[in-house]
């Protein structure tokens, strides 16, 4: 039953009202008992709770907070120039690099995922006003996946604030980073089904080493980044 909804939000998308997520469809398809599926799942809204979890917990990108590619690129970066990473300066330039670098390859990234879109279509309907089938079973399922998620993401922000010697100013953490610059990539992927404009590059520096292309959002991940964070000192 699973698989098959799992393909089918594959090809199709989590519908806002779960309409293409009909369980005597899903039981035909399948080729199982009935019975047996009602005594797992009394109803529709169990059954699209536990697909929705199962979508989250078999990508790849949410035990690690990015995808593949994206944590490449931070370890590339982490790895960089060992002389450039010894210095304050060269420290800044080389965090500017990972963050221009991965931010524009996770905002299309993150489009592209099964679970990202699930969570999207959820969270929409929630914030529809409309009534949606099991709100409050969605609502507490959303901020337990959401705070899974927050906690990996302000673990990777530990490490890259360890290897670039910054650390958060005081009453903040990371998991406030995680919360701010989730917003902000959230609300940037809203904006950007509106204005496809969004995505081009803008040539700019923000520091010594020049311009360079920039999406909007790793210009916005950097501002949150620098404004939450302060260099250690020697």
């Amino acid at each position: 039953m699973l698989a098959v909804a799992v393909d089918r939000v594959k090809e199709e998308g989590l519908l806002l009202d779960y309409a293409n997520i009909e369980l005597e469809d899903l039981i035909r398809t399948a080729g199982v008992p009935r019975s047996t599926v009602f005594r797992i799942w009394p109803d529709r809204v169990a059954f699209v709770a536990d697909l929705v979890r199962a979508l989250f917990e078999a990508d790849p990108g949410f035990d690690t907070g990015f995808d593949g590619e994206t944590l490449q690129h931070l370890e590339q970066a982490v790895a960089g120039d060992p002389q450039a990473m010894s210095t304050p300066e060269g420290r800044q330039i080389a965090l500017r690099e990972a963050l221009r670098v991965t931010v524009s390859h996770n905002m299309t990234a993150v489009e592209h995922t099964v679970a990202f879109r699930a969570y999207r279509a959820m969270s929409a309907a929630l914030s529809s006003g409309d009534a949606v089938p099991g709100g409050a079973e969605v609502r507490a399922l959303l901020s337990e996946l959401e705070d899974r998620y927050l906690t990996r993401m302000a673990e990777t922000y530990r490490g890259l604030n360890a290897a670039f010697g910054l650390r958060m100013r005081e009453g903040l953490d990371e998991r406030d980073l995680a919360v701010a610059i989730m917003a902000m990539v959230d609300g940037m992927s809203d904006h950007r089904r509106i204005n496809p404009m969004v995505d081009a590059p803008r040539v700019t520096a923000l520091g010594p080493e020049g311009p360079r292309d920039w999406h909007l959002a790793g210009i916005a991940v950097y501002g949150i980044y620098t404004t939450y964070t302060e260099a250690i000192e020697a």
